[in-house]
């Protein structure tokens, strides 16, 4: 900021409205982690409230020029997921995220020595029951994930 920009008293009392109700958000999560989905939504909404009074202002706002890594689109995905489908996906997408993470630190593997996955088509059937066929067109019973039940 230059000497010749001034700040309008309005826009410093305005984000000071937007820190307390952030500070208020956060001391709800403190007091009750349970409830955090619905602080988490009002949290951005405040975000992009404050935004706005920023624009309103004619503070210019620019996109992030960070380059996105892996990592960050691996994160935002696990959370979107598991903040659309509950705290039980969160911590799902939050291992499959650290699985994914541990796999792209390892050292690259010779050629040779790589593995190749194959594809496996699993079925349901009628009572909700998860199988897949095997090379001998057996029925194997598994999960949803294709793992083989123990019996």
């Amino acid at each position: 900021m230059s000497m010749s920009d001034v700040v309008d008293a309005n826009l410093s009392r305005e984000l000071k409205e937007h820190m307390v109700n952030m500070e208020s958000l956060y001391s709800r999560m403190i007091a009750n982690p349970f409830r955090s989905q619905e602080v988490i939504d009002e949290m951005r909404k405040t975000i992009v409230r404050t935004a706005s009074t920023l624009m309103q202002h004619n503070i210019p706002l620019e996109i992030p020029k960070k380059e996105r890594t892996v990592t960050d689109i691996l994160q935002e995905a696990a959370t979107e997921t598991g903040m659309l489908l509950g705290s039980k996906a969160v911590a799902q997408g939050v291992s499959f995220f650290r699985n994914v993470q541990d796999i792209v630190n390892q050292p690259a593997t010779p050629k040779e020595k790589i593995v190749a996955e194959e594809e496996i088509t699993i079925f349901e059937d009628q009572d909700g029951n998860f199988f897949l066929i095997d090379e001998d067109g057996n029925e194997i019973e598994c999960d949803e994930w294709g793992d083989p039940l123990e019996e």
